[in-house]
Order: structure tokens, then C-alpha cells, then sequence
């Protein structure tokens, strides 16, 4: 940005995020795009520049720091618009945010909410870890106690936790304590396999430890749904869908405890 640049845009403060912006020309060799962004998705590029409108277009938000350039939103917009420069860099009109920390610049990039734009679920939970937000730290760790790990770019895999969002739900709305209860009952049946880390075995699980915590017994419990496939809770969820596919779930849950268990069972309590 030079001193013509500085002259001709005034800096005006951000009524959502109480933060000062200039609109400013950047050169694309200038913005680092790799920081906070996802995977370049490729046939976006060729959409946006495909349709790509002078008069309307967005304009990528970046923040400068240390004498450098970071892209929070408009990574595709940027590369769309070197397609269309013939892959050569280009000046664009940027807003840019200013004295903001790199906490402040993840939180920023995670509170995205437009369609075209919206971070992943993974991307946003690497953001906010990076701006230090204690709620997301806490969940991380939480996880990280029984060698989960959030897949940040929707990898499959053992011990590869995909339902981020569902997940997160659930580890507010149990606490910490509750929510660990309910990994240590999935690790320790199933073994941390891609199977059971999805939404219909965690709601299940979460939602037994939440109506009947400390009224079973663990070890009795791990037992009998290592003898199951957790896709035997997947099927049952799916099968009813939203009307009644938890209830189910959670009801299969505590039939699968409940046999040959005469002696103490748990009664139905949903």
C-alpha cells in the first residue's frame, strides 16, 4: 500500500467487531492466504471468476500486522481474481483491518457466517484454538485425554473426530466431566474406530451419561457394547430420522445394558 493509497481511503471503524478498517489497494503477492484459510477449493475459483462482477464484488477482508498482510475472508475471491489476470498477481480493493492481535484475527476469521464464505467446522475450531478461546481449548483437551483429535480437515480415521459441531454441543451441555464419562464409555468399547466418532453414537452415548450418571455400572456398560457395532446405534438413528431417531438410539443403548441384567436394571427415564 503506498502513500497514494493511504491518502485516498479513510479509515472507518467496524460497527460489529469495533475495529478500525481502510479500504485499500493490496497486491495478491502481498497477502498471505495460507494462515486461517482452507484448502483452496479450486471449481469455486472458476465459478467466481466465471461470474465475476466488477460493479458487486466482495471485497477480501485482510488484517496488517508486523508489516504484513493476512487474508480472514475472500481467499477465493483473491485467486479468482488472478484467473482472471491471467494466474499473474494483481492489485485488488482490500479491507483492511488494523492493530489487531493474531487471537483477534483467528476469532475474527471464525465468526464468519456468510453461505459462500462460512468456514468448516474443523477450519473454525483451528481458528478459534489459535485466538485462545477457552471454551475450544477446554473441548480440545478434553478430547485430547483419550487421544481424540478434532479432524480439522474432515479426515477419516481412528480416533479422528469428524462431528465437530454435534460434539461441541454435547461438551457444553454436559461439562467437561459428563462429556469425558461419555468418550471414555465410546474409547473404551470401541476403540476410538471412525464408526463409533460420529454424530448418532455421540448423541446417544452423551445423552445416556447425562439421564443416568452415576446409576450405571462402566465396566458393565463398555462390556456389552464392545459386543455390538456402533452402527447398530447409526442404523437405528438414521432409520427414524429426527422425530425419533435419538430416542431410539438411546433406547437401544440402555436395552443393551439392561440384558441379563435382571438383578439391577436401569428403568426407561425419557
Amino acid at each position: 500500500m503506498n502513500n497514494s493509497d493511504d491518502n485516498k481511503y479513510v479509515a472507518t471503524r467496524d460497527r460489529d467487531f469495533n475495529l478500525m478498517y481502510k479500504m485499500a489497494r493490496v497486491n495478491s503477492a502481498d497477502i498471505d492466504t495460507a494462515t486461517y484459510q482452507r484448502k483452496l477449493d479450486k471449481n469455486k475459483v472458476k465459478k467466481i471468476a466465471a461470474e465475476f462482477d466488477e460493479r458487486i464484488a466482495n471485497e477480501p477482508k485482510l488484517s496488517y500486522r508486523d508489516g504484513k498482510y493476512y487474508v480472514f475472508d475472500g481467499q477465493h475471491t483473491i485467486a479468482a481474481r488472478k484467473r482472471l489476470n491471467n494466474e499473474l498477481d494483481v492489485d485488488i480493493i482490500c479491507k483492511v483491518y488494523f492493530d489487531m492481535t493474531p487471537e483477534e484475527e483467528a476469532m475474527l476469521f471464525a465468526a464468519q457466517t456468510g453461505i459462500s464464505s462460512k468456514p468448516t467446522p474443523g477450519v473454525t475450531l483451528k481458528a478459534k484454538s489459535m485466538g485462545r478461546d477457552n471454551e475450544t481449548l477446554a473441548f480440545i483437551k478434553a478430547n485430547a485425554a483419550f487421544d481424540i483429535q478434532p479432524s480439522y480437515s474432515d479426515i477419516k480415521g481412528k480416533c479422528r473426530l469428524r462431528c465437530i459441531n454435534t460434539a461441541m454441543r454435547e461438551f457444553v451441555k454436559l461439562g467437561e466431566k459428563k462429556y469425558k464419562e461419555a468418550l471414555k464409555i465410546i474409547v473404551g468399547a470401541w476403540k476410538g474406530t471412525s464408526q463409533s466418532l460420529v454424530s448418532d453414537v455421540i448423541v446417544a452415548v452423551c445423552s445416556f451419561v447425562s439421564i443416568y450418571f452415576g446409576e450405571y455400572d462402566r465396566r458393565k456398560l463398555i462390556l456389552k457394547l464392545s459386543h455390538t457395532d456402533p452402527y447398530d446405534i447409526v442404523r437405528i438413528s438414521r432409520t427414524y430420522g429426527d422425530g425419533g431417531g435419538k430416542k431410539k438410539a438411546l433406547h437401544r443403548i440402555v436395552n443393551i445394558y439392561n440384558n441379563e441384567n435382571e438383578a439391577d436394571p436401569l428403568p426407561v427415564k425419557f
